[in-house]
């Protein structure tokens, strides 16, 4: 036994001999070191170091200086004793402590030994190690529990019980605050060694144990502390966030990691557009980062609260992504660090995405999402559990007034905060993506026409070759974003997400106003359960105010999935969901048809769009394949789909610029589509024979009648269409011929560019005038088979036989030869088609009298040789059928007319006052007009009002109602009449 004198350490051994104290076996066998050197241990021998006894029990204090000093020696091969173990000899601390305590566990479950002062002493040393790691330099403890978390697997718990406790005991030991600060300087540099890994990695080669490692901060709620050491760092730009640990696991994706990175994958050129083996790789890589963010979010409330600001935060710094589109052309310099890139932003929407699978069929807690969440200012945010950033800047579904405050709930549940961060997500990352998708396909098929062409002239030429390289290119780019964007585990959550969402539109704008009222008093709008409500008009009976909040990027974001989703061979995954086609159709035909619940046109006429996904029928220009519905037969709603698509299609009249006048024609073309289909069931067709009844009814309503407002837009349409593109074409051949004539041989280059550069513009507007002409006269077929009166209506026959004669004159007429192009096909024209489509149009209203004499009194194109031109290119193109039936009409469209020119020669001399103002006509019943005054025939202003609701005279606003009939003049005019009828008839 040691003196006192020799050894201070022997006054520990005479305060501790009780039986209070730590067994010396227990000692050997859990901390592998003995104070007695005439022990058989296997270990390490201390004695000299501490002190040398053969005591069977130690003192607590002893033991802890023993252990400490044990951990402080920095070579421990010489204390070895026997054949030690590498265990025993472990010189790096933490690695010996955790060791320590496993074995610690371990004895006290198998041999049921207290070990719990032991395990108080390992862990109180854990801790001086974590809090003060100078004592201990050089080790870095950083690297430690590195070695330790991937020494770890699934079968190993003590790792993460020793992290657990271990963390425990710093901040039971520190004030917050400091024991936060000393598990960051451990943590931060073993997070920043994982995070510089990662970065270095990509879809295929990233070590699969890197959540593994990043689990054991996340995994247990009693150290949530841990939660927080992640850099979850607010930075000012959206590029930044990628230089994060989340953020690099979030760059790893089948696309590039930023938006300067060559592209990775698909570089062969292959007719295999999908790899199985890609996107398996990719849904197991966002799925891990879905499981890590979910843990972060269930560890604690603070961690939950930290978490949702960094993704609201991240979005805030990447709102500039939304506006990509117009900024195409900008050096990519000057914005790549601006904004995250494609591969982060959309793997974040697949995570966030992921996180509302609760919200979808069949739990539906999307009837929790409270829909004013985006009324919320800036101020109260905090207070109301707001995370995402500028949600109140929001365009919303119905405009609101001028510092109106809006209605906002007491609190936002964590349903309403994901629901909104996913669409928003959605909206900067996916959408932008679609955008880049579908502008390199177009300069795909540019690069291949341009290839094709050098190939064939001259296939060894530098530009074939750069041309070649070019389209390798471009088809690696479109084939990485359309299998980024359609990897079937998250096209399937997505798409459950958008049922969900359209499920609770319709749920939130038809909420009955008894209900709106309850939720007043809660100070919670959020639907709660599912009504499933009949669609009863255009517009539901009651809108509530809170649809002044909800975002347009909601239906913006499903209208882009659904039209993204046709451009997909097969569309994967929204065959097997039929119920999405159920909650898509009745929330389409609500919003669409409604201005009540929409304001702005354009978003209604993507929901168009968006309609023309589900027709079961092959699109043109789509790659899918037949589509399986049944919506257009079953659903209950089914026969509201007529007066909405009317709605839309009025609603997005505009005038003014030529652009505005494109984009009001593409909306359409997706209508032209439904109708088409439409006509084929019966039912609906019913729905627009009810709709033009009801127009007859209502012909001078304040509010003119959707259909006559409908038909007379279809007219104007094909006028301006048809006109355009006869203009374009005849500009067309004057060009060709120019070219075959040599003209252009003696122009200097650039003025020869100028003039291909004239030729394929005017072929692009001629081929966009030609296909929309075509759908609009082809409508017009449909609906004069079943549907006459209306278009014979004095407002409307004048304009529709104006029309058929104009262009029947300059399709078959002597001067058809201006348009006679070299490749009718390159510009989708074909006049014989157009024709036949006119004749059965002539011959659909031939059986009223006043279209024949409308026919026969148009001044401008009419002549009795018209149909006669008609018939020869009947008869060339197979349309001998109607020959007969146009026979006769032409034959009744003279007679008539010969009867109105003799008719009209007797009332030749009228008086000025008999006369319309506006065309000269004699009036046969005449109306004044409540400013201005003037008389006018009513058939004139009716037509005049159906487009433009104003007086012609002074611009004052007018309507039908308004007008008031002149019944002292129309009698006037019918004695006159008869006057001139009777002297006629004595002459004779």
């Amino acid at each position: 036994m040691t003196s006192v004198e020799e050894n201070p350490f022997a006054a520990l051994l005479q305060e501790g001999t009780n039986s209070d104290g730590v067994s010396h076996k227990l000692v050997e066998d859990v901390l592998l070191f003995t104070l007695n050197k005439a022990s058989s241990l296997a270990g390490l021998c201390l004695a000299d170091v501490v002190v040398d006894t053969s005591e069977g029990m130690l003192g607590e204090d002893l033991v802890a200086h023993a252990l400490f000093e044990r951990l402080m020696l920095a070579e421990t091969g010489q204390y070895a004793a026997g054949n030690a173990s590498p265990e025993a000899l472990e010189p790096r601390a933490m690695c010996y402590l955790r060791g320590a305590f496993a074995r610690c566990e371990r004895f006290q479950a198998e041999r049921k030994t207290d070990c719990s002062k032991l395990l108080a002493l390992i862990l109180n040393n854990a801790s001086t190690c974590m809090r003060q790691p100078d004592l201990f330099a050089p080790q870095s403890f950083a690297t430690q529990w590195l070695e330790m978390f991937e020494q770890a697997d699934e079968h190993d718990t003590s790792t993460q019980e020793f992290l657990v406790r271990v963390a425990s005991k710093v901040v039971e030991e520190d004030e917050p605050i400091e024991a936060l600060g000393a598990l960051k300087a451990i943590f931060y540099p073993l997070l920043t060694e994982l995070q510089k890994l990662v970065a270095k990695e990509n879809l295929i080669t990233v070590k699969k144990n890197i959540f593994w490692i990043l689990g054991f901060f996340v995994r247990d709620k009693r150290a949530a502390v841990l939660g927080e050491l992640s850099d979850q760092v607010f930075n000012t730009f959206g590029g930044e966030y990628m230089d994060t640990l989340l953020g690099s696991l979030l760059c790893i994706s089948i696309l590039p990691k930023t938006q300067t990175a060559k592209y990775e994958f698909f570089q062969e050129l292959s007719m295999n557009q999908t790899d199985y083996a890609l996107w398996g790789l990719l849904s197991h890589h966002q799925e891990s980062t879905f499981l890590l963010v979910k843990q972060l979010l269930v560890l604690s409330p603070e961690t939950k609260k930290k978490t949702l600001q960094w993704i609201a935060n991240c979005l805030d710094a990447n709102v500039s992504r939304g506006h990509l589109w117009s900024s195409i052309n900008l050096n990519l310099e000057q914005t790549v660090h601006s904004t995250a890139s494609d591969a982060f932003m959309t793997s974040l929407s697949a995570v966030l995405t992921r996180l509302c699978a609760p919200l979808c069929l069949p739990s539906l807690k999307v009837l929790l999402v409270d829909p004013t969440y985006c009324a919320v200012p800036d101020k109260d945010r905090h207070a109301k559990g707001v995370s995402l950033l500028k949600a109140h800047d929001e365009t919303c579904l119905l405009p609101s007034e001028e510092g109106e405050e809006r209605l906002t709930a007491e609190k936002y549940n964590f349903v309403t905060e994901v629901f909104y961060m996913t669409h928003k997500c959605f909206e900067l990352a996916n959408r932008p993506c679609i955008e880049r998708l579908t502008r390199v396909m177009r300069e795909l098929q540019n690069t291949q026409t341009a290839y094709v062409e050098v190939l064939n002239s001259d296939p060894n030429n530098e530009l074939t070759k750069n041309l070649f390289r070019m389209l390798l290119e471009q088809m690696q780019q479109v084939l990485c974003i359309r299998n980024t964007l359609s990897e079937p585990t998250n096209d399937t959550a997505m798409l459950k997400f958008f049922e969900a969402s359209a499920t609770w539109l319709t749920e939130v704008a038809m909420l009955p106003r008894e209900i709106y009222e309850q939720c007043l008093d809660k100070r919670d709008f959020s639907p709660q359960v599912f009504r499933n409500l009949e669609l009863l008009s255009d517009t539901p009976p009651f809108v509530a105010p809170y649809m002044q909040s909800v975002p347009e990027s909601i239906i913006d974001n499903i209208s882009a999935y659904l039209n993204f989703c046709r451009r997909l061979t097969g569309d994967q995954y929204i065959h097997i969901y039929f119920s999405a086609h159920d909650a898509f159709f009745k929330m389409i035909l609500l919003f669409m048809g409604s201005s009540g619940l929409v304001k702005n046109p354009h978003l209604r006429a993507k929901l168009a769009e968006a309609l023309e996904f589900l027709l079961p029928t092959q699109i043109v220009g789509s790659n899918r394949e037949t589509f399986v519905t049944h919506v257009f037969d079953n659903h209950t709603d089914r026969l509201k789909v007529v007066r909405s698509l009317l709605n839309v299609f009025v609603s997005i009249e505009m005038t003014g610029q030529s652009v505005q006048f494109e984009q009001k024609f593409n909306y359409r073309r997706p209508m032209y589509a439904i109708m088409e289909f439409l006509w084929t069931k019966p039912e609906h067709v019913q729905c627009f024979r009810e709709l033009a009844i009801e127009a007859e009814q209502n012909m001078e309503a304040i509010e003119p009648p959707i259909f006559l407002r409908f038909i007379n837009l279809l007219i104007n349409d094909a006028i301006f269409l048809l006109d355009e593109s006869l203009s374009n074409l005849e500009q067309i051949k004057q060009l060709q011929q120019a070219q075959d004539n040599g003209e252009w041989s003696g122009l200097s280059h650039n003025e020869r560019q100028q003039q291909v550069s004239n030729l394929q513009h005017l072929g692009m507007l001629a081929r966009f005038d030609n296909i929309l002409g075509r759908d609009t006269i082809n409508i017009l077929k449909l609906l004069t088979t079943e549907i006459k009166s209306i278009f014979c209506h004095n407002s409307m026959v004048d304009r529709i036989a104006a029309m058929l004669n104009y262009f029947l004159l300059h399709l078959v007429g002597p001067r058809k030869e201006r348009f006679k192009v070299k490749d009718k096909k390159e510009f989708e024209f074909d006049p014989a088609q157009t024709v036949l489509e006119i004749s059965h149009i002539y011959i659909n209203l031939s059986t009223d009298d006043s279209f024949c004499l409308a026919v026969s009194q148009d001044g401008r194109s009419y002549s009795e040789q018209l149909f006669g031109y008609a018939d020869n290119i009947l008869i060339r193109i197979g349309g001998g059928q109607l020959i007969g039936d146009m026979s006769e009409f032409a034959v009744k469209v003279a007679r008539m007319g010969a009867q109105y020119k003799e008719e009209q020669e007797l009332l030749a001399d009228a008086p000025e006052e008999y006369l319309d103002p506006i065309i000269s006509t004699l009036m046969t019943d005449p109306v004044v007009l409540p400013s201005s005054k003037v008389t006018v025939d009513r058939s004139t202003i009716a037509r005049h009002l159906l487009s433009d609701q104003t007086d012609p005279f002074n611009r004052e606003p007018l309507t039908m109602d308004k007008v008031k009939s002149n019944e002292a003049l129309k009698l006037e005019i019918e004695q006159w009449i008869e006057g001139r009828r009777e002297a006629a008839r004595s002459k004779s």
